[in-house]
């Protein structure tokens, strides 16, 4: 009796408890690859990797060495070829030469792509991985992007695709999820794209955007090809048959930062998925300086890719001597901590505790170049901002900013001393911007479920029903003629053309019949003379 009592409490333990996983039964062995050599991705995939593995799930994470650190109950595939050709990438200054045009920077896009995807599949770790016949997948998650040689393991371990993008959608989002419906006002780079809204930057922008789809038919999918031929040996067939297997694309993006669209079923929002993990701790001394400030604190950061060291010296002092006239304390990171001419208001932090800054009482603008996840995070606390853009998404995302009236953006190649201090100060006192920021940030947080929770939940959907032929678009099974309704538009004019000649033949009768043949005459000789 005594025994049984025991099973029914350990039970009773078991549905009580709420950290113990009941679905066990459906835990499942998931690839993750994320092979690119940013922070930002990874902010946003690691609270995922953990609240799958929470629940039981099984992970391999694919990612360069050191970036992210380890993750407790993961097992890490480290690549050392993605760091060696990143660090020789930006020794050779290849990196700037992405701003020069949109052909260079597909060309570079596409040599980058290529050799990510042979490093990852000639890795010795993943080589044993490939080769290990207990070796089983049942979902890979990896970044959307131009990865498409990495799909091959899809039909290697017959597994179900999942794509996670942290930075804004695009077209080539939109292709991968199965929605090829046009759209001018997402492109991929934002070298020589429009940002007016005139019928000819329209006319403009629509050519970008064919552009850089007849650049990635020409560049960046034959040398995919070529790799994925080489490791996989499929057809080609399989290639692009491959490329429309995602099942579900969850997308750092939310409408409420960013231009409503619309979305096919499986293109997931998440947007502020990195939001879910708690916000970094901070020192004594920059609380001190924070709690101190009686006019209230102004964050300054670029990002966590670009240092000061890459400004222009006489930009640097732009910014030195703007600070240095303002009323608020600033909190610059910056990894000089021994730059010339700092004034007493300034302080300076190489590596800072963002979101805990921005949450601050007393925060009152953040300047930024306008990287998605610190527009996200300047959402979220409610401070209003100043950006600078540099490159790819940021003018975008600060575009929005502004139209929203959160925001005003300043042109860093035309930046002078007293219109950067005269913007700040706008931004400061009047109280528009504090109060827009505000309101955003109330809607932004408003939502039936958080985003890692939603995240989740479309990952486990994918487990459950591996047939989604029912919430995705396959343009490519319908035929063009179809897909754009032109039988309706033809059968559409063809009425109305036969409304307009049959009024016209009716008309010419009428005159005939009706009005004298002498009158005519003389209306056809006064209209000739005239």
């Amino acid at each position: 009796m005594r025994f049984r009592f025991s099973w029914l409490a350990v039970g009773v333990c078991l549905v009580v408890h709420p950290n113990v996983n009941l679905d066990l039964a459906q835990a499942a062995n998931i690839l993750a690859i994320f092979p690119f050599h940013y922070g930002s991705s990874f902010l946003v995939v690691r609270p995922l990797i953990k609240t799958l593995l929470e629940r039981g799930h099984n992970v391999t994470f694919i990612t360069p060495e050191g970036m992210p650190h380890d993750i407790e109950g993961v097992r890490h595939i480290r690549i050392h070829k993605l760091n060696k050709r990143m660090l020789e990438m930006i020794e050779s200054d290849e990196m700037f030469r992405f701003l020069v045009n949109k052909w260079m920077e597909s060309t570079l896009a596409a040599t980058m792509f290529f050799n990510m995807c042979q490093d990852i599949l000639s890795d010795d770790g993943v080589q044993r991985m490939l080769k290990d016949e207990r070796e089983h997948f049942d979902l890979i998650l990896m970044d959307a992007s131009n990865l498409d040689a990495l799909y091959g393991l899809v039909e290697y371990y017959n597994a179900t695709l999942i794509g996670l993008t942290s930075i804004s959608v695009n077209w080539y989002t939109e292709e991968l999820a199965g929605n090829p419906a046009p759209s001018i006002y997402e492109p991929i780079s934002q070298i020589g794209y429009s940002r007016d809204h005139s019928i000819l930057s329209r006319i403009f922008n629509w050519m970008h955007i064919i552009e850089e789809k007849l650049l990635e038919q020409l560049l960046v999918l034959p040398a995919q090809l070529q790799v994925f031929k080489k490791f996989f040996g499929y057809s080609e067939q399989k290639f692009y048959e491959l490329r429309n297997r995602f099942s579900v694309i969850l997308v750092n993006n939310h409408f409420s930062v960013g231009r409503v669209r619309s979305n096919v079923p499986n293109l997931i929002e998440v947007g502020g998925l990195h939001l879910s993990e708690p916000p970094e701790p901070c020192d004594e001394e920059l609380q001190k300086f924070m709690e101190e400030a009686q006019n209230g604190v102004i964050y300054f950061s670029m990002g966590q890719d670009i240092m000061v060291k890459f400004l222009p010296e006489n930009l640097q002092q732009t910014l030195v001597k703007s600070f240095a006239k303002l009323e608020q304390r600033i909190v610059w990171k910056n990894e000089f901590f021994s730059m010339p001419n700092v004034s007493e208001n300034i302080y300076v932090i190489e590596k800072a505790p963002q979101r805990h800054i921005l949450a601050h009482p007393k925060m009152k603008l953040f300047i930024t170049n306008g990287g998605l996840l610190s527009v996200m995070e300047a959402v979220d606390s409610g401070v209003p901002m100043l950006g600078l853009p540099i490159f790819f998404d940021q003018f975008g995302n600060l575009r929005w900013g502004q139209s929203a009236g959160m925001a005003e953006v300043l042109d860093i190649n035309k930046l002078r001393e007293e219109n950067l201090t005269n913007t700040i100060r706008e931004l400061i006192d009047n109280p528009k911007y504090t109060m827009r920021a505000k309101k955003m940030s109330d809607i932004f947080k408003d939502r039936p479920m958080s985003p890692l929770d939603t995240a989740v939940w479309w990952m486990e959907y994918a487990l459950r029903n591996r047939d989604i032929s029912h919430i995705r678009l396959n343009a490519e099974e319908i035929p063009l003629f179809v897909y754009y309704r032109i039988d309706g538009i033809l059968t559409f004019f063809l009425r109305f053309g036969m409304v307009a000649a049959s009024l016209i033949f009716l008309g010419l009768i009428f005159l005939r019949t009706c009005v004298p043949a002498d009158l005519i005459n003389r209306m056809y000789l006064n209209f000739s003379i005239k």
